[in-house]
């Protein structure tokens, strides 16, 4: 128990030390005429001064609640104590580190995959113009507009191939491959990646559209099992391929 009082004492002084170290040092530096522009004089001393006066109240802090708790011992089992309180602090701190970086919406430190997809459509259908044809990747966080070949491409049997890209910007388990083509019904492909998805060699399997939106309607409806728009996908990661 006794060790887990100075863990809290421990952090409860780091934050309490570095926010006085912090006013007390920009008060002073304003004292002997230190420039504040831009912000300097503040930045010294949150970010120079403040992690020093909270380093010491952590550990003067885990101290004395380990001497007052545990009484006189010899010095190096007091240190030996003092090291496994400031571990477990270092610990602490690490695992709330990685667990906002892993709930973080937006890559921070890599770039994010790309979703790259084949549209396919048969030959009984008008082939559009690249330039008149939309796909996109919606989310509950954003709308990534797709980037589309200028060409469509002989695909199997009778039918035409679009290729294009879009990168998926934001980690979210929620998106929908969204394919606008000219006079006809809006296609909605839900695409079942995890929120942040790996990358992938192949492509898969092609697929229906799940919905339609048709004009007119007040919301989609299921599509059709014989929809003649299909599409297929991979997941594409730098450094990965």
């Amino acid at each position: 128990m006794i060790y887990l009082l100075a863990v809290i004492a421990g952090i409860v002084g780091a934050v309490a030390g570095w926010f006085v170290t912090a006013g007390v040092s920009a008060w002073v530096a304003g004292l002997f005429g230190m420039s504040d522009f831009e912000g300097g004089r503040g930045m010294f001393a949150a970010f120079v001064v403040g992690p020093v006066g909270g380093l010491i109240a952590m550990v003067g802090s885990a101290w004395l609640v380990l001497r007052l708790g545990k009484g006189a011992v010899p010095l190096g089992w007091m240190l030996l104590r003092l090291a496994i309180v400031l571990a477990a602090i270092a610990g602490l701190v690490g695992a709330g580190i990685a667990l906002r970086l892993y709930t973080l919406d937006t890559y921070t430190n890599t770039l994010p995959p790309t979703l790259e997809f084949e549209i396919r459509i048969p030959a009984a259908m008008p082939v559009p113009d690249p330039s008149a044809l939309r796909v996109e990747v919606h989310t509950d966080k954003n709308v990534g507009e797709g980037d589309l070949a200028d060409h469509w491409s002989p695909g199997e049997g009778d039918r035409r191939v679009i290729t294009g890209r879009v990168p998926l910007a934001f980690k979210t388990s929620s998106r929908l491959l969204v394919v606008f083509l000219p006079d006809q019904p809006t296609r909605l492909f839900k695409l079942p990646l995890a929120r942040d998805p790996d990358s992938t060699k192949t492509l898969s399997a092609w697929r229906r559209p799940d919905d339609i939106d048709a004009p007119g309607e007040d919301q989609p409806r299921a599509a059709p099992a014989d929809d003649p728009v299909e599409m297929r996908y991979r997941v594409s990661r730098a450094g990965e391929d």
